[in-house]
């Protein structure tokens, strides 16, 4: 029995390389034969899809790719290049529109040289959401005012500027009416205060900006007693 191991792994330890050699030469072979019957394979294929129009975006997420089952030759299907491949699609949608797109195989566009044959398109539809980005100007609510500690009050409170522009695509920017300013984030310490506060876009409005995005905030923070004092 131990005659049997020990054959079996010279069998596969010795001469490795000759014998790895051997295979790919055989591998090369059959290859060789079988390269020239007709088959198929899926291979992915870049999609490209336009939106026209001014302005006009793809708002939902979109397939980079799809799969094509390709017929031809091993020969010619070795060939395939996702790099000089392509379907491209133009949508003309509109605003807050949803389009479906058929996608067939007559859509590929591969080398003229390239003897093979699109047969099926996966999947063979897919859906385009379209909008159109609009800008507009809109106020700053200030929210609360800066904390200060007990016995202190915030006086003076400026915000700079008190508009600003939106920009986004129309079903997002259309409703805004106005954009909230929380000033009560701020804690502040005795004394003048001068600083910058980021102007925060609700995470439901994924294609908002706002510009600028940041104001100036003013104001002076004092004792209850020297206002007191002040008035008396």
């Amino acid at each position: 029995m131990s005659g049997l191991v020990a054959s079996l792994r010279d069998f596969f330890t010795q001469n490795l390389g000759y014998k790895l050699i051997a295979l790919l030469l055989a591998l090369l072979l059959w290859f060789d034969v079988t390269s020239d019957e007709t088959t198929v394979i899926d291979y992915p294929v870049p999609l490209r899809i336009a939106v026209e129009g001014r302005d006009m975006i793809i708002t939902n997420e979109v397939a980079e790719e799809v799969e094509v089952t390709f017929a031809g030759t091993g020969k010619e299907l070795m060939r395939l290049d996702k790099e000089a491949l392509t379907i491209r699609k133009t949508v003309q949608g509109g605003e807050n529109d949803t389009t479906s797109l058929t996608v067939d195989p007559s859509d590929v566009e591969r080398p003229a040289d390239l003897n093979v044959t699109p047969l099926v398109v996966s999947p063979g539809q897919v859906t385009v959401v379209t909008d159109r980005f609009i800008e507009k100007t809109v106020a700053l609510e200030p929210i609360g005012m800066p904390v200060a500690d007990e016995g202190h009050q915030v006086l003076n409170v400026r915000v700079e500027p008190r508009r600003v522009q939106v920009r986004g695509v129309t079903a997002e920017v259309r409703p805004i009416g106005s954009l909230a300013l929380d000033l009560s984030q701020l804690s502040r310490e005795p004394g003048p205060f001068d600083e910058h506060l980021e102007i925060a876009v609700p995470e439901s409005l994924r294609t908002v900006t706002v510009e600028p995005d940041s104001v100036r905030i003013r104001g002076t923070v004092v004792r209850v007693e020297e206002i007191d004092a002040q008035t008396d």
